[in-house]
């Protein structure tokens, strides 16, 4: 703003010239030094520098920039100096939303931003008269006539300063009660329609026009167009069609509709908040549906191998019959992006169960836990959410998309493996409706081949992927990346809980310690060790010539791995293989004296406990006197019975020396209980 100098001299501060009138300060200097020595243009008052200003006499500038920057000497406008644009105003309604979710658009808020700075320089100036008034003794009276004058006569500055102007009311009485408002209820008074209704009683198109419309265009069989919908209507309001609403039974009464044109119709059905609801009616794909409507997540892959595993079927561009193709079933890990699991076969029966053993294989043979995380499809996956894909059972956490192509990452790695491997190959078939020309059916036959030649050059696709750069480091192939950076928190592989769902079952009986299955023979123990000593006898008292049921799996080698014994439901202990070691000892190596020592020890606990029970058991002597029979009257002739008890006279030999008489016979023998004692 340009200030008084000395005087009377006006001067401006170059900062207020530049960039509204001059473009650059080196253009506003370039103009100072073409009129430094002539009697007319701009002067400059002071040189800048020195922690000086460079200041510019203000008469010396053109009209056109006095009136714009104004000049103090004359008298200005009473709102004037106390206007400013109301930066808290600003925030209100560039912010501010209606009863249905609307903003206010960018010219709206303008416009009530500056109606709302007015009215704060009108608050202040009525402030300042009232106590001028009452000073000089004056009425107050007519002081809001004078301030609706001069918010009447401030429009001309505004434009002149801001290129802007306010529609406050002109009428004394409205702009009075404009001004209470605002006073009353702040920023939200100057809102017009603040529930965002007004438009509503105004319109043709009703929200049961709307309704009945979207019932006509989604709910009939044969998917009409939204001309035909329209010609429906006009049949309708004319009485040659009759609608009947399914739920309730109602006719559709006609003289409760408006005439609308083909074209009104054709827009609403066009708006996205009715044709998220009719399409997704009408449609019958899926995957087009949610490519059309539905906002897909943007993921990062994660760092570490192990971390997350996509899984996914496809069937291989190739026949090896007439319309038959080979089903793979295949896993990806997602920080790598090497294929650690695939199956195949000609049918999907069976496909999912022999995928997961074959995962527990591989990750075991290689040496790795099983991922953290699991993401699927539905349709073969969804039946064992109960088991083994419960989380926290093999996966700790289990995302099964129903009929979402894009929530599997998996998807993605299949399209360059189809078009950067597969098609370089004979018999090759392309989509049917493939938008690269490149990717379209060419001019040779469709080739049948070998079903093993294809499985074989599936496989050999594979291994050639999992040795092609990986995407996190181009320098290492994805199988190298998998390896050397597998997640060092990864939990270790339980197989307690899943093994009863994914393992196969044998049943077989408990004897002497060692229990049979699969040709093998295997000791009792868990955690992966056998066990010995009271661990072993707790085990012996469980299974120990019971039947019991096994759940085992094996690798890749026809090799039993892990094996569970449970009984009657209850997980007991794990089934061990028995150590074997070479007779010969001689030719024994420090494998076999290890194996023979936990023989020795798993035998020894067995043996040392029968010694113990052994001398816990006492001598007894029995006399058993219960009655074997239960009547006396079945006799057989010539057999006399005694049934009173008869008493025999005994000769009486009188005393004598029996220790005497024994020792005279030294190869006498004791054979009565006399004898004994």
């Amino acid at each position: 703003m340009p200030q008084i100098w000395s005087d009377n001299t006006i001067v401006v501060d170059w900062e207020e010239l530049v960039p509204i009138h001059y473009n650059t300060l080196g253009a506003l200097q370039k103009e100072l030094k073409r009129f430094e020595l002539k009697p007319y243009g701009i002067k400059k008052a002071q040189s800048g520098g020195n922690g000086r200003r460079l200041l510019i006499y203000f008469d010396s500038l053109a009209p056109n920039i006095q009136k714009d920057l104004g000049d103090p000497r004359k008298a200005c406008h009473p709102l004037e100096p106390l206007f400013k644009i109301d930066a808290e105003a600003v925030d209100y309604y560039s912010t501010f939303q209606r009863y249905d979710g609307s903003m206010l658009h960018d010219t709206v808020q303008q416009k009530y931003y500056i109606n709302a700075s007015v009215l704060k320089a009108v608050l202040i100036l009525k402030n300042l008269r009232e106590t001028e008034r009452i000073k000089m003794g004056g009425k107050k009276s007519d002081i809001n006539k004078t301030l609706c004058y001069d918010v009447e006569n401030f429009n001309p500055i505004l434009l002149r300063k801001y290129n802007l102007t306010h529609n406050l009311p002109a009428n004394p009485r409205k702009f009075v009660e404009k001004l209470k408002q605002f006073i009353d209820f702040g920023y939200a008074a100057l809102i017009k329609d603040i529930k965002g209704t007004g438009k509503q009683n105004a319109r043709i198109v009703t929200d049961e026009m709307v309704e009945f419309l979207n019932n006509l265009f989604a709910t009939q069989s044969h998917k009409p167009t939204a001309s035909e919908v329209a010609e429906q209507y006009d049949g309708f309001l004319a009485g040659y069609v009759e609608v009947i609403n399914n739920k309730t039974g109602e006719i559709y009464d006609s003289k409760q509709f408006k005439k609308i044109s083909k074209g009104t119709i054709t827009k609403y059905l066009a708006q996205w908040k009715n044709q998220i609801g009719t399409h997704a009616k009408r449609s019958g794909d899926r995957q087009k549906l949610m490519q059309k409507f539905k906002p897909y997540h943007s993921l990062i892959n994660p760092e570490f191998a192990g971390s997350l595993i996509s899984i996914d079927d496809r069937q291989p561009p190739f026949e090896y019959d007439k319309s038959k193709r080979l089903w793979f079933y295949n896993g990806i890990d997602l920080a790598s992006g090497a294929f650690t699991c695939w199956v195949y076969g000609k049918t999907k029966e069976g496909l999912i169960l022999d995928f997961y053993r074959q995962l527990v294989r591989n990750y075991h043979e290689w040496g790795f836990q099983l991922p953290f995380g699991l993401e699927c499809e539905s349709s073969l996956n969804s039946s064992f959410t109960e088991t083994f894909l419960r989380e926290g059972t093999m996966f700790q956490d289990v995302r099964i998309e129903a009929n979402n192509a894009r929530g599997k990452r998996i998807e993605a790695y299949y399209r360059p493996l189809r078009y950067d491997l597969e098609k370089k190959r004979e018999g090759w078939l392309a989509r049917p409706h493939a938008l690269s020309e490149a990717n379209q059916q060419g001019s040779t036959k469709k080739i049948i081949l070998p079903y093993e030649r294809i499985v074989s050059e599936c496989l050999n696709d594979i291994v050639i992927w999992n040795n092609m750069p990986s995407t996190k480091d181009k320098t290492v192939s994805r199988w190298d990346y998998f390896v050397n950076n597998q997640d060092p928190n990864a939990r270790p592989t339980n197989y307690k809980a899943f093994l009863q769902h994914l393992g196969f079952k044998s049943e077989t009986s408990c004897k002497a310690g060692i229990v049979k299955f699969q040709y093998s023979e295997f000791l009792l123990g868990d955690n992966g060790m056998i066990y010995t000593g009271d661990k072993l006898i707790r085990l012996m008292n469980e299974v120990e010539g019971k039947k019991v049921e096994v759940f085992w799996l094996d690798d890749n080698y026809g090799e039993i791995f892990k094996a569970l014994i449970y009984r009657n439901g209850r997980y007991i202990c794990e089934a061990r293989p028995k150590p074997r070691y070479n007779r010969a000892k001689n030719e024994q190596t420090e494998d076999d004296l290890n194996a023979q020592k936990i023989m020795s020890a798993y035998v020894a606990t067995i043996e040392g406990y029968q010694r113990q029970q052994v001398r816990s058991i006492e001598k007894v002597i029995v006399i058993d006197n219960r009655p074997i029979t239960v009547g006396t009257s079945f006799q057989l002739p010539g057999m006399q019975r005694k049934t009173k008890r008869e008493i025999e006279d005994v000769e009486n030999l009188g005393s004598m020396d029996t220790s005497l008489e024994f020792a005279t016979h030294s190869n006498y023998k004791s054979k009565t209980l006399i004898d004994r004692f």
